[in-house]
């Protein structure tokens, strides 16, 4: 189950930097990058995307025990995965889960400041 909740850039950064001053995640790859249709990849875009995984009940770190360590490699350790959407032209921002109400639960017990910061925005509802 797709949610989506919506603020402006700032609101979503702010909830975007609280995951980030853990160590509680793992970044996408890549950052989605959208390109304008015309002039290609070269021309920067306004509108980009950021993908997460965020395991809200453990720290992801080189001092990891051994267990845990083993579990992460091995996709046994628990992850939501949380796609921050940003669009510079309209001063729109987004936070994105597929993984429901309980997620967004978890996020809030396990992300310190995350409750706070991500009653700011407003839920869109449910998606797809």
């Amino acid at each position: 189950m797709k949610l989506e909740f919506k603020g402006d850039i700032l609101s979503v950064r702010a909830v975007e930097d609280c995951i980030r001053a853990t160590k509680k995640y793992t970044e996408g790859i890549e950052t989605i990058r959208r390109q304008h249709p015309i002039q290609g990849e070269e021309f920067g875009s306004k509108v980009f995307c950021k993908y997460y995984e965020v395991y809200p009940n453990t720290n992801v770190s080189w001092d990891m025990p051994a267990g845990e360590a083993w579990a992460w490699v091995w996709g046994d350790t628990k992850h939501i995965d949380v796609i921050f959407y940003y669009d510079y032209r309209d001063n729109k921002a987004a936070v994105i889960t597929h993984d429901g109400n309980g997620a967004i639960e978890e996020l809030k017990n396990g992300i310190p400041y995350f409750k706070d910061l991500f009653a700011r925005l407003s839920p869109n509802g449910k998606k797809g």
